[in-house]
């Protein structure tokens, strides 16, 4: 097929070797050629290559070769090398073979087509292979060749940053805290905030210096860790096409915190360059005085409670607002306060009652309490409980969720607090020092900005009312009974899911998983695709009154083998969705039009799952021997994770997880403008779908 624009090739010195630019209207690829000092890198790259075939990690290997590798990597862990060694070590995300991935994808939607509808899309697929297919897969390849990741530039660009709709409950996640919400070890919620604060202030300064430990699997495999370079001080600016991820760490020593309808400035550091951190005890001061201040100055306007009902609106919106009321002046200079904070906190007055109203809460807020933009904000309610909104552009779920486990559970095993339940005091000289001015920020609502805020806030108050969650804890058996079954727990729920959906439903649906990528340099995401002949099979199985228990068992567990096949395979760089989206981001660049990729693309997901990671640090033992002897247990301070918004307007949102021995959490999200979704009934669909699956399981007598 004729290319419509020519694409230009560049060379130019590049600090990391040569750059060769290859761009045209639509894509722009950056290709660099690493110098000689990368040697060591790239043997490191094949090193842990090796390693993916150990036993124990995502293949098999001969018992030699997974001796002599984990003897290697023990050794590079034992020197404790930084996390940009580590990064620069790992391997580049391979590039699957065009043959490879159709086959895959012709394989996951065969379940989902009748006949007809399969053989046109095998007839598109065979078309594509011997066409426009090997021309695109080409110009992927040499991006694969040169740069660290060929997926990740343009899942960010594409994906996230030109999405145009609102981020709130469209893209950005929330996190819950422990899972009984009396759960606190203090009753003062400035102490709590303070304590956590100064905890992720803690967790910021290892990532600064470079001491914090890479993540390991099993502790061998590492896992890339630059997205963690994003978590402070980063903030999503609105633009008119495109958003762009700015970072402000050497301004960046305050944090953002809305209270009672106003924005103020808390700064982190005594004055000075090198002016230390303030504890937590001064931290807890600072607020204090916030909370003292906004009270005083009584009730703001409507307009200032909501400003941040700007950061709700469509993107397009946002960012013609943001140009025309904050381009200068004292708006200019009190919104980069927001932007250039650490992080945001929100003070709430109000108390968190149940996990669903916690978590929409922390999804969307008022509409008007939440700045959407920032990479998170710590939202602190007056019972002294917290959780989290994340913005998504910048990392994937995992990553927020790491550091929020540190946070929490620091905080859970530092023992904090004193008997009065205020933050204890290292030193008599914390009560008397001098603290850097705090400020309220000041606005100039003139000009139509407060109906520019007002608006975007009834926009945000009617997504919020068609927003439908349900969290729900299943405590008739968690992970000890699923091993039993001898299957992976996360191929175990998924066919639960699509038995509950299949019941809700009356239909089998193209559903998303998403799984790491992290495995190879700068990987965030890949599909997993839970639909397969085998699990249609065994969902059809499920409802036929005629087959026996045993015979359902087999089905589930032939299932669940094929799943597990599938995530390994998405997880060492074999998925199906990334390439094919890489694949069309060239198509589209070079104007070269395929209707297999289009037709591939356009299919909706309607039932968007994701399993949450738990227990990523060495902390819960700790908070386990600190709560010996108070009335709480480990099992009140376990998070039950956290949820996000339905992908599709008619589908579900439905995130997991096996939270212990004995205990499962589901978050399921819809809208309520769709009649054929319903959060509620979904829930009571799974939790249907969970007791008919244990009642396959009989135990040898």
């Amino acid at each position: 097929m004729a290319e419509a624009h020519q694409a230009i090739g560049v060379f130019g010195e590049h600090k990391r070797g040569m750059e060769l630019l290859y761009s045209d209207e639509g894509i722009r690829v950056s290709f660099t050629i690493p110098p000689p000092q990368e040697i060591r890198g790239n043997v490191l790259r094949q090193l842990f290559h090796m390693q993916r075939a150990v036993k124990r990690g995502v293949y098999p290997a001969p018992p030699f070769v997974a001796i002599l590798t984990v003897l290697a990597i023990m050794f590079v862990v034992v020197v404790s090398p930084s996390e940009s060694w580590w990064r620069n070590a790992l391997p580049r995300l391979p590039l699957p073979s065009l043959k490879e991935t159709v086959a895959r994808y012709l394989k996951s939607v065969h379940p989902l087509l009748t006949p007809k509808e399969y053989e046109e899309v095998e007839r598109m697929a065979i078309g594509f292979e011997k066409n426009e297919g090997p021309k695109l897969q080409f110009y992927l390849y040499l991006k694969s060749w040169w740069s660290s990741n060929y997926v990740t530039d343009w899942w960010e660009k594409y994906v996230y940053l030109k999405g145009r709709s609102s981020l709130m409950i469209n893209s950005n996640y929330y996190a819950l805290p422990g899972a009984n919400l009396d759960f606190s070890l203090t009753k003062n919620p400035l102490a709590l905030a303070a304590a956590l604060v100064h905890e992720f202030l803690l967790f910021k300064q290892d990532l600064d210096r470079e001491q914090l430990a890479p993540q390991l699997i099993r502790g061998i495999v590492p896992l890339c860790m630059s997205q963690y370079q994003r978590i402070f001080s980063c903030t999503r600016l609105p633009g008119r096409e495109t958003d762009t991820l700015k970072l402000y760490h050497a301004k960046s020593k305050h944090i953002a915190v809305f209270c009672h309808g106003r924005v103020f400035k808390l700064p982190l550091f005594e004055k000075g360059q090198y002016g230390k951190m303030l504890s937590k005890f001064e931290i807890q001061r600072q607020f204090e005085w916030i909370e003292a201040t906004a009270i005083t100055l009584g009730e703001s306007t409507r307009a200032e409670q909501n400003l941040s009902a700007l950061t709700a609106a469509g993107r397009i919106e946002w960012a013609e607002n943001r140009e025309r009321f904050f381009s200068g002046g004292i708006n200019k200079r009190s919104l980069e306060v927001i932007e250039s904070a650490v992080f945001v906190v929100v003070l709430q007055n109000d108390k968190a009652k149940d996990w669903t109203s916690m978590g929409k809460d922390l999804i969307h807020g008022s509409g008007g309490n939440r700045w959407f933009d920032k990479s998170f904000n710590l939202v602190v309610y007056n019972n002294s409980v917290a959780g989290i909104n994340a913005e998504h552009a910048w990392a994937d779920a995992p990553v927020m969720a790491h550091a929020w486990e540190q946070v929490y559970t620091k905080q859970c095993y530092t023992k904090p607090y004193d008997n009065e339940g205020n933050t204890l005091v290292q030193s008599d000289a914390e009560r008397t020092s001098k603290l850097p001015q705090c400020r309220v920020l000041q606005w100039d609502f003139s000009f139509g900005l407060d109906r520019a805020v007002l608006k975007s806030l009834v926009d945000a108050e009617l997504a919020i009312s068609d927003f439908d969650l349900k969290v729900i804890s299943h405590t008739d058996y968690g992970k000890g009974l699923i091993k039993k079954f001898c299957v992976s727990p996360d191929a175990f729920l998924q066919m639960a899911l699509q038995l509950a959906y299949y019941r809700n439903s009356g239909a089998i649906t193209q559903t998303y998983e998403s799984s790491m990528t992290r495995l190879y340099r700068d990987g965030r995401t890949e599909t997993v695709r839970p639909v397969t002949d085998e699990s249609k099979e065994f969902v059809l199985g499920m409802v036929d009154t005629k087959l026996s228990d045993a015979e359902k068992l087999k089905l589930l567990q032939r299932a669940c083998e094929v799943h597990q096949g599938s995530y390994r395979n998405a997880m060492s760089g074999k998925g199906i969705d990334r390439h094919l989206f890489t694949l069309y981001c060239v198509s589209v660049g070079f104007n070269i039009e395929s209707s297999f990729l289009n037709n591939a693309l356009s299919r909706p997901w309607r039932l968007s799952t994701s399993q949450q990671p738990q227990q990523q640090t060495e902390n819960w033992p700790l908070v386990g021997k600190a709560l010996e002897g108070t009335k709480y247990s480990l099992d009140d301070a376990r998070c039950p994770g956290g949820g996000f918004g339905p992908v599709a307007e008619d589908g579900y949102g439905v995130s997991y997880m096996v939270a212990g021995e004995n205990m499962l959490g589901f978050h399921i999200s819809s809208k309520k403008s769709c009649p054929a979704t319903s959060s509620d009934k979904f829930a009571g669909d799974i939790e249907q779908a969970l007791a008919d699956l244990k009642a396959l399981w009989h135990p040898k007598e």
